[in-house]
């Protein structure tokens, strides 16, 4: 304690990204000087400049280093501009151990500590230690005391490996599938078409001289084949990203771990979170299976990242991870969903967007307007859940809204975590008693909003006075 301690030396490492950028400026420089001053002359400014670049790299890393005082952390970096920074323990919301797979092979993580400052980006204070060290850090500023260990906590919930194999076909992560495999075919394209030779013009010349059955037979083959590869991507990348995930609480804290190649490991304080939003994709409503996130600031503001609590549950299990875990955010007050009057203003500009795409077809090609009916039937589909997944409600310490057709999400928050709530209507919808609810929630993502629509008005006043 009280000892000034910094980055591990991997660390410079990581910025070897920033040295190439300025070592290849500084080449471009010294080719440039190579024909005005000479090569011996332009090869010696290069390399001052380089070692300059360097000087650089190594002082900012001497300069950033970090004290663990009594009940504070205090940060300072900065060669010119110094920062200086001391947190209290209590101000600490999430800390974030990851480890990358060149980490794990030098035995060293990266620790992430954020506060509830919502006008920081990203994690406020960020450390490379080695892993041992990141672990006493986590329990120091936990005020644990010992290093964290699972035997002693309660029994964790995991996710099993055919969990999450449901999980990537049901969940949005067969559209990852499909991103990967359009890198693929960009890495395809870029890079191998000089080694691997297809003329793929021989085969769209031959769909065209087929019949249009044996034509829409050999697409829907091709549809298919596609869907099936980006499924077994889907797969692997869940399963890399989420394996071994447990979730487990102690106390007034709550642990997350997962991942097989870069591990995760999150800690926060139980009364630190706001919130929780239960999401289903349009599968997982068909088959009754939910993913459960929280709000809690600095978790899930990394980018590609999401302030996941458990990846996949059924109704039972996300019940008992509520009661057990979250046990505040056990929702009891009365739902109000729109009156059955309501209904039409889900589907009205979805009407009016498919009459215009109707008329567009007709002045451009008239016989596409018959495959507008596919468009007409999933845009009736969304609003139909748009209609019957929106809800709000509202008791002594929690919201309760639900919105979203294809995505639907549940959200519980804690009164405290309301910003400001904007009650607004249209001429129409004031005629008819119906009106639009948008909650503003403390977040780090600045002005995160919450919206429901064509609800009775007057339904939420009661909930602030």
């Amino acid at each position: 304690m009280y000892k000034a301690e910094r980055n591990h030396i991997l660390k410079i490492f990581y910025d070897m990204a920033k040295l190439i950028k300025e070592f290849i400026g500084i080449v471009v420089a010294v080719g440039v000087l190579v024909s005005k001053i000479g090569l011996m002359k332009s090869i010696l400014i290069g390399s001052g400049l380089f070692a300059v670049v360097i000087l650089c790299e190594f002082l900012m890393w001497r300069k950033n280093f970090f004290i663990i005082r009594e009940s504070s952390i205090y940060h300072q970096e900065g060669i010119f501009n110094i920062k200086k920074v001391e947190i209290p323990f209590k101000r600490i919301n999430t800390i974030d151990v990851s480890q990358k797979f060149i980490e794990r092979v030098f035995k060293v993580a990266t620790i992430k500590i954020d506060t509830g400052d919502t006008s920081n980006k990203g994690s406020e204070l960020k450390f490379t230690l080695k892993r041992t060290r990141t672990d006493q850090l986590r329990d120091i500023l936990l005020k644990r005391g010992t290093i964290d260990n699972e035997s002693q906590e309660k029994k964790p919930y995991t996710v099993k490996p055919r969990e999450l194999i449901v999980y990537s076909l049901i969940s949005n992560s067969v559209l990852k599938g499909i991103g990967m495999l359009f890198v693929a075919q960009q890495f395809f394209d870029q890079y191998l078409k000089n080694f691997v030779s297809v003329n793929t013009s021989l085969y769209v010349d031959e769909l065209k001289r087929e019949d249009i059955y044996h034509a829409v037979y050999t697409i829907s083959f091709i549809v298919l084949g596609l869907i099936f590869i980006s499924m077994i991507l889907s797969i692997i990348y869940v399963f890399f990203k989420y394996y071994d995930f447990k979730m487990w609480s102690n106390g007034d804290k709550i642990y997350i771990k997962y991942g097989a190649v870069n591990r995760k490991s999150y800690s926060f304080d139980r009364e630190k979170i706001k919130g929780i939003h239960i999401k289903q994709t349009f599968l997982m409503q068909f088959f009754g299976f939910f993913t459960m996130e929280i709000e809690s600031i600095g978790y899930g503001d990394e980018k590609e990242e999401k302030a996941i609590l458990y990846p996949m549950c059924t109704n039972s299990l996300k019940d008992q991870i509520i009661e057990d875990v979250l046990c505040e955010f056990k929702y009891i007050g009365e739902i109000t969903k729109p009156n059955k009057n309501a209904g039409f203003r889900f589907f009205y500009k979805k009407i009016i967007f498919w009459a215009v795409t109707v008329l567009i077809c007709l002045f451009i090609k008239p016989e596409f307007a018959v495959f507008t009916l596919i468009l007409l039937l999933l845009l009736m589909i969304i609003g139909y859940l748009e209609f019957k997944n929106t809800a709000f409600g509202t008791d002594k310490n929690l919201i309760y809204m639900a919105y979203h057709g294809f995505n639907k999400t549940q959200s519980v928050l804690k009164m405290t975590a309301v910003q400001s709530l904007t009650v607004s209507h249209t001429y129409f919808q004031h005629r008819r008693g119906f009106c639009d609810y948008s909650i503003i929630l403390y977040s780090s993502n600045a002005g995160k909003i919450l919206k429901v629509k064509n609800l009775k008005n007057g339904i939420a006043e009661r909930a602030f006075k």
